[in-house]
């Protein structure tokens, strides 16, 4: 038992491994040679690790936000240290945690292998910490011992590890960029309500990437560039709001906040361009060699990728979604407070960016403009809203929902928690 522990927190609970395990088998498949393999399977896991570091940096650069909207709306701040909160998260549920990770990855394996949902989900990092929440719900929501609780929590990661990138599938034939794979993320629900709000309200003949912008002004599609002026602007205006005083002496290290906030811009430019590499990296080796898995192992199989491979595509779009959720997140933070909500909610931001942003991908797709706002807005409501709602029920597992929870986790965990609350336990 030790031994297989050692295997799933180790080796597989690194997705990194498992992406390049995909790699090899694709191309054993395929009888290629070891001199073709090898170098395949390194660019993919440097490629992967590229994606994963630079959007966990990108996301952290975004945390001392949090303290200052804290001081902007006098509001007791929560902690944003993501090690500490991982520590904390873990200390009652990792056993589960780590078993119904590994085995819902087989039940997600067997669905691709012997029914119609031919989705293998590949975003091993997402799946590890969704794992984490239904371990979560279960313990603190159910008198479950161990063997029933892994079993049923398994059952439950595989269905929707294989369903989240089934419906996500249709809609990748409407995103550029998005040929040969589905999405595995778990802003999944967000893509769905994004796409059919967007075709409601929205016109896609307004398209935010062809949008007419003044020549001279041409090089803002360049998106490294784009977020860099971006993220600069939005981190002066906040620190000027919060007080460029207290900023300096809270936040910035004694740094002036213009210098400050220049850095921090330069800083999400440095991580987003390391993002946009990988993501060229590993989709180059990574669809060709899964073509081995879908004609030898999994028949007609589709892999399930992360959301930053669709990011050069749509610049423009990221930029407006995370926008759009980020104050569709505080207004809803200031509604909980007006209503005397218990508990203090923050918008988590590192969910805020990438969800904001897919989702403001999917809008823009089918209904331009209008549907990449409505969408991403409609996301950062349900991120706040469903945040609240799942704090109670997750136990120790409440410091990384603060930090970590994306869309699907706001929207279905509070309703899985409501179910097994109504069945009592």
């Amino acid at each position: 038992m030790g031994l297989f522990m050692y295997f799933i927190t180790t080796i597989l609970g690194q997705a990194v491994f498992i992406i390049g395990f995909v790699v090899l088998i694709g191309m054993i498949a395929q009888k290629k040679l070891w001199f073709q393999i090898l170098p395949s399977v390194i660019k993919t896991m440097i490629g992967f690790t590229m994606i994963n570091i630079g959007g966990q940096t990108l996301g952290v650069a975004l945390l001392p936000l949090q303290p200052m909207f804290s001081k902007i709306f006098n509001i007791q701040a929560v902690p944003t240290d993501i090690g500490a909160a991982q520590t904390e998260s873990l200390s009652e549920i990792g056993p589960e945690m780590a078993l119904i990770f590994a085995f819902g990855f087989l039940v997600n394996l067997l669905l691709a292998r012997f029914t119609k949902w031919k989705y293998v989900h590949l975003s091993a990092h997402v799946s590890f910490f969704y794992a984490g929440l239904i371990a979560a719900l279960l313990k603190f929501n159910t008198s479950l011992e161990l063997i029933p609780l892994v079993l049923i929590g398994s059952l439950l990661l595989g269905f929707y590890m294989t369903i989240s990138c089934a419906y996500v599938a249709p809609l990748m034939k409407h995103i550029k960029g998005g040929e040969g794979f589905t999405l595995a993320h778990s802003s999944s629900v967000g893509l769905l309500i994004s796409a059919g709000l967007a075709k409601l309200f929205g016109n896609k003949e307004n398209d935010l990437e062809t949008m007419h912008i003044p020549k001279q002004f041409n090089f803002l599609r360049e998106m490294t560039i784009a977020l860099t002026l971006v993220m600069s602007l939005l981190f002066l205006s906040i620190s000027l709001v919060a007080g460029a005083g207290w900023v300096t002496e809270n936040i910035s290290n004694g740094q002036d906040v213009i210098v400050y906030s220049i850095l921090r811009g330069v800083e999400f430019g440095v991580w987003i361009t390391v993002i946009l590499t990988g993501v060229r990296m590993m989709l180059s080796e990574i669809i060709p060699a899964f073509h081995g898995i879908t004609t030898k192992l999994i028949p007609d199989s589709i892999p399930g990728l992360d959301i930053p491979l669709l990011f050069p595509h749509y610049p423009t779009s990221v930029i407006v979604g995370f926008l759009s959720s980020l104050v569709a997140g505080l207004m809803g933070m200031l509604v909980l407070g007006l209503f005397n909500y218990p508990i203090v909610v923050f918008p988590a931001l590192i969910p805020t960016f990438f969800t904001g942003a897919i989702t403001g991908i999917f809008g823009n797709a089918f209904g331009g403009r209008r549907g990449a706002l409505i969408g991403s807005f409609v996301n950062g409501l349900i991120l706040i809203f469903g945040q609240a709602f799942l704090l109670p029920m997750v136990g120790s597992y409440a410091p990384i929902m603060r930090i970590l929870s994306e869309t699907d986790y706001a929207f279905y965990g509070p309703l899985l928690g409501l179910l097994l609350k109504m069945i009592g336990g």
